[in-house]
């Protein structure tokens, strides 16, 4: 389970760096394309997912 947890936090991280790479190219003179709260909650729950898998409940 918590290889799982560990993964798919990974996974929303990786997902958010993406985004946020692809929202500063794509920035213009109006701003932003994507939402930054969008990628800040994608940070903190990739975040909350990562570090879950380290809570003893979750250890093998």
């Amino acid at each position: 389970m918590a290889v799982a947890l560990a993964v798919s936090g990974l996974v929303v991280l990786l997902v958010a760096l993406v985004l946020f790479v692809r929202s500063s190219r794509q920035a213009s003179a109006a701003g932003a394309t994507t939402n930054r709260r969008t990628l800040v909650i994608l940070t903190f729950l990739g975040l909350l997912l990562a570090l879950a898998s380290q809570l003893p409940v979750f250890q093998g």
